[in-house]
């Protein structure tokens, strides 16, 4: 973002291969950040290290792997020199009904959309430094505020990150670190996308309108934007909740 400076600053981001996730690590890097960039698809990752420059590390993990996920983390701090920043996005949708659905699937869900970044968390929390500015940023989703006959597990998966970084928040106090939680409606991911939604169950049937009329989607851009202006806050101030939604998105 224009006027941010984040020259310095250490950040461990997951789910940087695409989306929010990626377009973040281009708004770090642009803002001045170094950033140690976690997903599972190699190939992407290198790509957009390449694409970003010697700022921009890539790492390459299963966050749901908690063996995979603290040697990850231990590789971006040793390589950072440490962290100061946490920002989790790697997450997945998924539309279905409650009452056809499948519990395991569930579980897979619930493993990355909420566990996932817990654990994230608490890989990284011991390699912060003990003074500055220092910040953990979760990605959670409107869905997790507005039900939808679609997405009560994936609402619910949300939502336990909002009730979590509530906690978090106050754990971490005492240390000075900030911990914030960015609530994004419909933006362009592949998350919108037929191939990265998962179909869980029979999917109820919501005739409940999503945008006003010539409304579409928002870029992707608006989030990453909003991440850098959190992080680029002065020492001792936090966004603890940010709802961020196209200006003509009914719902979530």
């Amino acid at each position: 973002m224009s006027g941010t400076d984040l020259r310095g600053r250490r950040v461990l981001l997951t789910g940087a291969s695409s989306g929010i996730g990626a377009v973040t690590c281009r708004a770090l890097v642009a803002a001045g950040a170094s950033v140690a960039m976690v997903a599972r698809r190699k190939e992407r990752l290198e790509a957009l290290e390449v694409d970003l420059g010697e700022r921009a590390i890539a790492v390459a993990a299963d966050v749901t792997d908690s063996v995979a996920l603290a040697a990850a983390v231990h590789r971006a701090a040793e390589r950072l020199g440490g962290l100061d920043t946490v920002v989790t996005v790697a997450g997945r949708a998924m539309a279905g009904g409650m009452v056809t659905g499948d519990p395991q699937t569930w579980r897979a869900l619930f493993e990355l959309n909420l566990l996932a970044p817990l654990a994230t968390v608490r890989y990284a929390y011991p390699y912060f430094s003990s003074e500055g500015r220092r910040d953990i940023v979760v990605v959670a989703s409107a869905a997790a505020l507005t039900p939808l006959p679609t997405a009560g597990v994936y609402g619910a998966s949300k939502r336990g990150l909002l009730a979590a970084c509530e906690t978090l928040r106050l754990e971490v106090a005492a240390d000075g670190v900030s911990v914030g939680v960015v609530i994004p409606g419909m933006f362009e991911t592949e998350g919108l996308t037929l191939e990265g939604i998962v179909i869980d169950g029979d999917v109820p049937v919501n005739d409940f309108p999503l945008f006003a009329p010539d409304t579409l989607p928002g870029p992707p851009e608006v989030v990453a934007d909003t991440i850098v202006f959190m992080l680029g806050l002065p020492q001792g101030t936090a966004i603890n909740q940010v709802v961020i939604r196209p200006t003509g998105e009914f719902t979530p």
